[in-house]
């Protein structure tokens, strides 16, 4: 059926076609002024920044009708622009304000969130008398705000904040001054919302003024208040929503009008006195209250509170009597509160809830699996408790759960299959628990997954390639487990909505898989520390246009790149690209090319040849970053005009470099090691200030030591000149509040003594004055360095006695104490070992290596140190807080071994060797149970070995031969192990390994006379044929060998010891 409308029998057809046509003769295009104004305002902009989102590409003159351009609305009526909004868009340029003051019918301008040049806040405003509301948030404009501001009295909505201008030395910010905020806004009677972050009002001892009648939100963070602001605030009756963060408000308490529905006062420096004005606010539904100092009181809260956050606000469990009482409460943040407590039950009744932060509150004991399953909770973090144990609950397909954030706690065991029951789940971060077992199925049924998280866990078995085609999942972390196999392929690539990929320190087998190189929105990619193999075409990234960090370092892969410009501009314009160990041999032709390139790594592969000149144009002026360590690289370290670009960190280490030191960049991490550069150091490396480590070590740099680098910047941690050919005296002045925390001077011919201000170096970890030519006593003076965890004075002429330690503090974090192969003597003072608290303890789950993490960066830089281990000097390459390591060998102590050095129970290396030690060996080195190599020979001790060594399990390395020791040795456990040479010079041992049996299976028995004449006789002979000429001559002879020959002079006394030990068997006999 066909239905027919004419005028004549249908008038509503009529009226309805006048109306339109009405409606099309009243609606004009644009205004051809503001279409001009319009184009004149972008032709001031520069759409070149990588981050800008809009070029504007319907702003042109082909294209008329301004008002259906992008940011525009017009009047219907007239055609004229009354809004404009380019917010956040990232354009930078400059804004044609005459162009932008022609458009004078707009009543909504916001410009936020671009990158415009900086400058006076503008004056004209005031021309545009329409405005309704003015955005100006988040540019570059500075200074005074002008009074023609006052004008606008349209205004509903004013913005200014978060104006910033850097220009290298200081912030400029807007300011309300000369005029004031009051004559600012005085005639403003119709504005609703302020919002002046940042914005400096001086008040210069007045109140704040502020005559606005029907204000409703009011922000003012940073802007440089005090407390005499509360009396102003107070008279503002309609005021909902107030933000006063990150000022200083702690003078006064406040009052605040009873309106406020929703209060920020973050950072303002409030105490628990803040508590009587917070509970007269009965209409409060959102408090944020972190960062102050609300320690001291139990709190109270408005009941109509929904929600509270106490970030950071140093709590204690008193606090929950209070929060027990919010029954509407649906958020609650208690994030880094310090409560140090149990999980409080009240939790479970807050049925609410839908978010429930409590990440690193110090909680212990065991979460309460009913929480997981409350009826309206959606987001629940309590990542960062380590003490806290956590079950996962058996979900329950009503549940509500959208973010499940465990990460650093104690949840242990397998992923349960209920995972799947979680169908609201955009993120799950279970980081860095004990998780083991293999992935589970469950987790391919999300299809609302986000985020997940799994890294640093002990995850095994193969990765499932469904698990990367799940439909929302936008980034992915599987590093750090103990995942292996081949990565599958997978359809559907191109629906994929990866972005960041992180599957590094695994044990991933195989090709990288070819859908890899099709997730088109991929913009991080983590592939290091696998097993991949095979060759890498870094063409094949080409179609991933927005990837910027591409790490594959650390596989069996080599990667290769093509010739030609083609090759090059098909490469992603990367920002980090790390390709260590990835069997490269030239330095790849297409960084040329590369424009925005920050971070390189190229390090441990077989580049040789000269560093190349362009490789420091690399990024145009962006690169920070320079790993060239570990290749050949030779020739001469380019000049230093060079280097002039701005870098973070440079490291051409462990090359075959030569020439002298160029100036290092103004970089925090700057190293050379290893490599063949020479000459002096000049004085101008003094003047890179900003450096955090300095590495010259193990070069051929000779002369003295620049005595300004102990007084170089605040920033310097880490010194490292060893192994070069120094000569002079030591660094002498290091002055106050020096932040060094590894210094090593060590393999130089350095002399003199060591600088009593050293002390000024509080953070002081490291001390390796190993191996030079330092004449001094024992430091004393650096029991007062609480940090040190190595003090290495080996090889040196140290002289002299160590003395009792001055305090019962002395180093407690002591690690490893090396004194071997100096002068020292006295007895070993018998609380010298009392303080060392570190080796005194057991676990050692928590060790850690002793390095630094630079900041801004992913650089760590590693300690490393030579140490005699298991009687072989070994290089330590990572310093574990659990390698503990004494060693006293090569010098002139005597007396007995102090019992105090059996509390040292984590100790692994003890070596007492070659000094003049008498006395037994004692009992307590049965506590000893780490212990791995023990080393006391060539000293005096006698009496039985204690059987109780046998106990120490781990002792891999024995040595107690050339003592006076006797009786049977131990056969048992471990002393099953060693051999003759542990035991050999020991006249009065017996039984296995030894060849002298021992008569009496219980005790050996004592040696006699004869038996010391045969088995010590080496060459006497000489000295008796001496005595059987006569007396006269004999004794000259006796004397004159002793006086001649060296080696026979200690066998003589060794004789006589042992004559005189049978003789008085109770008596002692030492120097």
């Amino acid at each position: 059926m066909a239905l027919f409308f004419s005028s004549k029998n249908n008038p509503a057809f009529l009226i309805l076609f006048f109306l339109s046509s009405l409606l099309f003769l009243t609606t004009q295009q644009c205004n051809h002024h503001h279409f001009s104004a319009l184009l004149d305002l972008k032709n001031g902009f520069d759409f070149t920044d990588y981050y800008t989102l809009s070029t504007l590409p319907s702003w042109n003159s082909n294209n008329t009708d301004c008002c259906s351009w992008e940011g525009i609305m017009c009047d219907g009526p007239t055609g004229h622009a009354i809004s404009l909004d380019l917010s956040e868009l990232h354009i930078s340029g400059r804004i044609d304000f005459e162009s932008l003051f022609r458009l004078r019918s707009l009543q909504r301008l916001n410009l936020a969130y671009n990158h415009f040049d900086p400058s006076p806040f503008p004056s004209g405003f005031d021309q545009l008398t329409s405005l309704t509301h003015l955005n100006l948030s988040h540019l570059s404009f500075y200074g005074q705000i002008p009074l023609e501001i006052s004008r606008l009295t349209n205004l509903v909505s004013l913005d200014l904040s978060s104006n910033l201008y850097d220009n290298g030395s200081s912030f400029k910010f807007l300011k309300l001054k000369n005029p004031s905020i009051g004559a600012v806004v005085q005639n403003l009677s119709n504005l609703s919302e302020v919002y002046l972050d940042w914005v400096h009002i001086l008040l210069q001892g007045q109140t704040l003024d502020f005559p606005l009648p029907i204000l409703r939100k009011l922000s003012l963070r940073y802007c440089v208040l005090s407390g005499s602001i509360y009396s102003s605030l107070s008279q503002l009756h309609f005021l909902s929503e107030l933000d006063l963060s990150y000022n200083n408000l702690s003078s006064a308490v406040p009052s605040f009008p009873g309106s406020l529905r929703k209060l920020i006062l973050q950072g303002c420096d409030l105490s628990a006195s803040i508590y009587s004005s917070l509970s007269q606010l009965h209409f409060l539904s959102e408090l944020d209250l972190r960062y102050n100092n609300l320690s001291s009181a139990v709190p109270s809260f408005p009941g109509s509170l929904r929600k509270l956050i106490l970030q950071g606000c140093h709590l204690s469990a008193s606090i929950y009597s209070s929060l027990s009482q919010l029954h509407f409460l649906s958020e609650l943040d208690l994030t880094s509160t310090n409560l140090s407590s149990a999980v409080p039950n009240f939790i479970g009744n807050l049925s609410s809830l839908t978010s429930l932060l409590l990440e690193d509150c110090g909680l212990r004991g065991k979460f309460p699996e009913s929480v997981f399953q409350m009826p309206n909770l959606q987001i629940i973090d309590i990542s960062d408790n380590p003490l806290l144990a956590i079950n996962l609950p058996e979900f329950t397909q009503n549940n509500t759960l959208q973010q499940l954030i465990l990460s650093d706690t104690g949840l242990s065991g397998k992923l349960p299959d209920s995972l799947s029951n979680l169908k609201f789940l955009t993120q799950l971060d279970l980081r860095n628990c004990n998780l083991s077992g293999s992935l589970p199925s469950s987790l391919w049924n999300h299809t609302k997954l986000q985020y997940l998280y799994l890294s640093s866990n002990k995850l095994s078995g193969p990765i499932p390639s469904s698990l990367f085609s799940l439909p929302s999942l936008h980034s992915l972390d599987l590093a750090g487990n103990q995942l292996s196999g081949l990565l599958g392929e997978f359809h559907n690539v191109s629906s994929s909505q990866l972005e960041l990929l992180y599957l590094d320190s695994n044990k991933l087998q195989g090709m990288i898989p070819r859908f890899i190189f099709q997730l088109t929105k991929l913009q991080l990619l983590y592939l290091s520390s696998n097993n991949f193999s095979g060759v890498v075409e870094l063409g094949l990234f080409q179609n991933l246009k927005k990837l910027y960090f591409l790490d594959l370092s650390d596989n069996n892969l080599s990667v290769q790149y093509g010739s030609g410009n083609s090759t090059f501009v098909s490469i992603p314009q990367f920002q980090s690209l790390l390709l260590r160990s990835c069997n490269i041999s030239t330095f790849p032709n297409f960084l040329r090319n590369q424009e925005q390139l920050r971070q390189l790594d190229l390090s441990n592969n077989k580049i040789s040849g000269e560093i190349p000149k362009w490789i420091w144009e690399v990024g145009n002026g962006s690169l920070n970053s320079l790993n060239l360590s570990h290749n050949v690289l030779q020739g001469i370290v380019p000049s230093p005009h060079l280097l002039l670009s701005d870098f973070s960190v440079l490291d051409i280490s462990s090359n075959k470099l030569e020439g002298s030191l160029p100036i290092p960049p103004p970089s925090f991490f700057f190293s050379v090691s290893n490599n063949s550069l020479g000459g002096e150091i000049p004085q101008s490396v003094c003047n890179a200030t900003s450096l955090v480590v300095l590495d010259l070590s193990h070069n051929h740099f000779t002369g003295q030591i620049p005595p300004c680098l102990g007084e170089i910047g605040d920033s310097l941690n880490v010194l490292n000149l060893q192994g070069n050919a120094f000569n002079g005296t030591l660094l002498q002045t290091f002055k106050e509040g020096c932040n060094i925390e590894t210094l090593d001077l060590s393999g130089n011919q350095l002399e003199g003594q060591v600088p009593r201000s050293l002390v000024n170096c509080k953070m002081l970890e490291v001390l390796n004055l190993a191996n030079n030519q330092i004449h001094d006593t024992f430091p004393f003076w650096s029991e007062a360095l609480f940090q040190l965890r190595v003090f290495i004075l080996r090889s040196n002429k140290f002289h002299g006695t160590i003395g009792h330690p001055l305090t019962n503090q002395a180093f407690p974090l002591l690690q490893i104490f090396d004194l071997s192969f100096n002068s020292f003597e006295g007895n070993l003072p018998s609380n010298m070992f009392k303080s060392w608290k570190a080796m005194m303890e057991d676990d050692k789950s928590q060790s850690l290596v002793l390095g630094k993490m630079i900041n801004r960066s992913s650089i760590y830089y590693q300690n490393k140190v030579s140490v005699v281990s298991k009687g072989l000097m070994m290089e330590v390459v990572k310093i574990l807080t659990a390698f503990t390591v004494v060693d006293l060998s090569g010098n002139k102590f005597y007396g007995h071994i102090p019992e105090s050095i059996g509390d040292l129970k984590s100790l692994l290396v003890l070596n007492m060797s070659n000094n003049d030690l008498t006395g037994g060996i004692p009992i307590s080195l049965q506590n000893l149970r780490d212990l791995e190599s023990l080393d006391l020979s060539h000293n005096k001790l006698s009496g039985e070995i204690p059987w109780q060594l046998t106990e120490l399990t781990f002792l891999a390395v024995l040595n107690l031969s050339q003592n006076f020791l006797m009786g049977k040795i131990p056969r048992s456990r471990q002393f099953l192990t060693f051999n003759n040479e542990s035991f050999k010079g020991n006249l009065g041992l017996c039984g296995p390994p030894l060849s002298n049996k021992c008569e009496d299976a219980k005790s050996a028995p004592s040696p006699t006379l004869s038996t010391l004449q045969s088995e010590r006789k080496y060459d006497w002979e000489l000295m008796w044929l001496g005595f059987g000429v006569g007396y006269g001559v004999g004794v000259g002879m006796l004397f004159w060998t002793l006086a001649l020959w060296r080696k026979g002079r200690r066998e003589f006394y060794i004789f006589v010891d042992g004559m005189l030990s049978l003789i008085f068997p109770s008596m002692v006999f030492s120097k």
